[in-house]
């Protein structure tokens, strides 16, 4: 039995109101469509490839031969496998808008179920899951994080024996769309300690049949993740033919251990931010404020059934913080000076980034905030306390998710919307779109070859531009390739890399962009029309040529390019009146 608080006013209205306000953040997208502003990083420059490519070779075997020069499929594994039928239509642009639609509305019912699940009122549960479905998690992680708060929700019903089909029918679908390596080890490794702890205290947690039936759910999400990677982990794995990968060479750097852990609590970590901090304060004054009501309700009996209430809040509370603490200690281990000894011990296997643990954390930070407000809610009595108590909490989630809103897409694309010359590169800008056609035309009737009989390489325009549009690129950005393939590539760009020690480094110490850099433009990938051109680039054209190179498509005037082997094939360079990118084209000259 439980004791419902409601707002004056509230019922059934609140979840279709959240989910009208999920909705509307989606609407700048679609209304720019290709003109719509993404997240390049990691996304349209690295995984938005995977998926376009693997689409591309879906019912191949072997490697990739446009990208890096014929590397292994697992070199573009993708994070969410099951969103490759939606590349199969070849409407790229459409198939990340839904994928990142479908990510936020079912963060949002997830969320919202998980909530409810835990004792939250409805309001309470459909703001917390606008403010969930708000964060701006890159769509091409697919489920990885939007899908978290379901997963949660599922191994509860799992446990106590309902809606068993499902719970089990979305653990496939989870595994499915998302990754192994990213998140599913952290998913994987949680519900493991849950089935240990469940089966040292099984009299207390529903029994042997609750237990069944958590280890079978836990078998069946591992089943999934392994069939999956089967190509991937036969690769890191096995012995013989395997090449050795980049990450080998991966120069791992210490870290303060109490620095690492205070931004993992407040911060988190790359992609898995979740701007929590104001939550996170309402949780502990509403923990607090719990805490003192149950174990010192002063006068007066006391309502058995809202300390029951209240307890469990409580325990759901520091089940989040618990956990979150654990994510952020054992980050902080992995990347101290006594985690990087280690790691400098297990090859291309201490390169795995642990601190993605901490991608689970912004549903547990959300679970515990929305548990704080409802147990401020439980002790608030009239108006004047809500006003001095609830109000002020219910405005922290309101402010949280305007920053959400400010830290992602959704402002971006706003500016746009209202400012169409907005300096943002738009998801046409970035893959040049109305530019690459004309440079493929023009290079079919110079060469009257097809792409596949000659290779490209991209100066001052990511990779990702001339991949997207199906050239064959010596180029790429992968987090694991053949060491091999590096040390080839290194040759063409070591004139470079010995004018800055900051590329050198870079490359040398990491190497998961295999790009033609520049000294002159460091860390710059995208140079815009008529504002730069390269007065001194340096490379080894023969190795390029050795390699299969035949043109460089360079977004600046090469100054120096006879001196360097090269030809330019057009004084106009290709351009649209509102492109990004104005193209020229280099032959690389015979060796």
């Amino acid at each position: 039995m439980t004791v419902k608080h409601r707002l004056p006013g509230t019922g059934k209205l609140w979840p279709g109101l959240g989910l009208l306000g999920v909705l509307l953040t989606l609407l700048p997208c679609i209304l720019l469509g290709e003109d719509a502003v993404y997240i390049y990083l990691d996304q349209l420059d690295g995984e938005m490839i995977a998926y376009i490519l693997q689409a591309r070779h879906l019912f191949q075997d072997g490697t990739i031969a446009e990208f890096m020069n014929g590397a292994s499929k697992t070199a573009l594994t993708v994070p969410a496998p099951l969103a490759l039928v939606l590349f199969l239509t070849e409407n790229y642009c459409g198939a990340l808008f839904f994928m990142g639609m479908f990510g936020k509305l079912w963060g949002y019912a997830g969320m919202y179920l998980l909530v409810r699940e835990s004792g939250g009122e409805r309001w309470i549960a459909a703001l917390t899951a606008f403010l969930y479905s708000c964060i701006p998690f890159l769509a091409v992680y697919g489920l990885a994080e939007f899908g978290i708060p379901m997963l949660f929700w599922s191994a509860l019903q799992i446990k106590k024996g309902k809606h068993l089909c499902v719970s089990f029918c979305y653990l496939i679908l989870y595994a499915l769309c998302s990754s192994l390596v990213l998140v599913g080890f952290g998913v994987l490794g949680m519900g493991l300690a849950w089935i240990l702890l469940s089966l040292l205290s099984r009299r207390r947690t529903g029994g042997r049949q609750s237990l069944l039936r958590l280890t079978a759910s836990w078998f069946l999400l591992l089943a999934v993740y392994l069939a999956e990677n089967r190509l991937l982990l036969s690769e890191l794995f096995g012995t013989g033919e395997n090449p050795a990968t980049h990450k080998s060479e991966y120069a791992l750097e210490a870290h303060s251990f109490f620095q690492v852990l205070v931004s993992g609590l407040l911060e988190g970590v790359q992609h898995g931010e979740g701007y929590h901090l104001l939550l996170l304060a309402c949780a502990l004054i509403a923990a607090a404020a719990g805490c003192i009501s149950v174990f010192y309700p002063g006068q007066g009996a006391v309502d058995s059934v809202r300390n029951r209430r209240m307890k469990s809040l409580l325990a759901t509370i520091g089940f989040c913080f618990g956990w979150n603490v654990f994510f952020a200690l054992l980050s902080a281990l992995w990347s101290s000076a006594p985690g990087i000894s280690l790691r400098s011990r297990l090859s291309f296997l201490g390169a795995f980034q642990l601190d993605r643990l901490l991608w689970l954390s912004p549903c547990l930070w959300y679970l515990a905030a929305a548990c704080g407000l409802s147990v401020l809610h439980a002790l608030c009595r009239n108006r004047l306390q809500y006003a001095f108590c609830l109000l002020p909490a219910t405005a922290a989630f309101g402010a949280t998710a305007l920053f959400c809103l400010y830290s992602g897409e959704f402002k971006m694309n706003l500016q746009k919307l209202i400012h169409p010359d907005y300096a943002m590169l738009s998801y046409r800008d970035y893959y040049a779109v109305g530019v690459m056609e004309q440079v493929k035309g023009f290079l079919d009737s110079h060469t009257g070859k097809s792409l596949d009989e000659y290779r490209v390489a991209s100066l001052g325009i990511d990779p990702a531009a001339a991949l997207y549009h199906g050239f064959y690129c010596l180029d790429g950005y992968s987090n694991n390739y053949s060491l091999d393939y590096k040390r080839q590539f290194r040759r063409v760009i070591s004139p470079e890399l010995e004018k800055s020690e900051y590329l050198r480094q870079y490359y040398d110490g990491w190497g998961n962009r295999c790009y033609l850099f520049s000294s002159e433009c460091p860390g710059y990938y995208t140079i815009e029309k008529h504002q730069f051109y390269f007065q001194d680039y340096r490379l080894n054209a023969k190795a390029l040529y050795d390699m299969g190179g035949r043109y460089i498509l360079s977004a600046a005037y090469i100054v120096n390019a006879e001196e360097q082997g090269l030809t330019l094939l057009n004084e106009t360079p290709f351009e649209t009146d509102d492109s990004y990118y104005a193209v020229y084209v280099y032959e690389i000259s015979t060796f």
